[in-house]
């Protein structure tokens, strides 16, 4: 079932993606608007997120400086000690806006070829161009 637009606003939603390296990527969406590869299935967001939190925490994870002081780093940085990049919304509930900063990342990051083969195929259906390593701000307008 897709997630509707006024659900998208009222909640902070996980969602996740991959870059052209095969890095996997978190992003908590902060009320914003979700790229229409997440939206497009409740049920695929489920499992994805269902599977990355049972996935064992690796090591600490690098925090970005101004990022222990963010509320949320202790929930985004669960993610990155489990080998993903951790953004957050920049702009908490501007709908419009779709600008998120990194918050944590891996010292080892997660690819997509470690993935289980199911998990990696719904994984690929959001894909952010550029490398995820080289960013601090991302904009979810790119990703397709």
């Amino acid at each position: 079932m897709r997630i509707d637009e006024i659900d998208q606003e009222d909640a902070d939603i996980d969602w996740f993606a991959t870059d052209g390296n095969g890095h996997v990527i978190h992003v908590a969406s902060g009320g914003g608007i979700l790229p229409e590869s997440v939206a497009a299935s409740q049920e695929v967001l489920l499992e994805l997120h269902q599977y990355f939190l049972m996935l064992p925490e690796l090591e600490v994870a690098e925090v970005v400086s101004g990022a222990e002081e963010a509320s949320s780093y202790r929930s985004v940085g669960r993610y990155a000690r489990r080998g993903l990049f951790s953004f957050e919304k920049t702009h908490l509930h501007e709908r419009a806006d779709t600008r998120y900063h990194l918050v944590a990342r891996p010292l080892r990051p997660l690819l997509v070829a470690e993935l289980p083969k199911n998990i990696a195929q719904l994984l690929t259906r959001t894909l952010l161009p550029g490398i995820v390593a080289e960013l601090v701000q991302l904009d979810s307008a790119t990703i397709l």
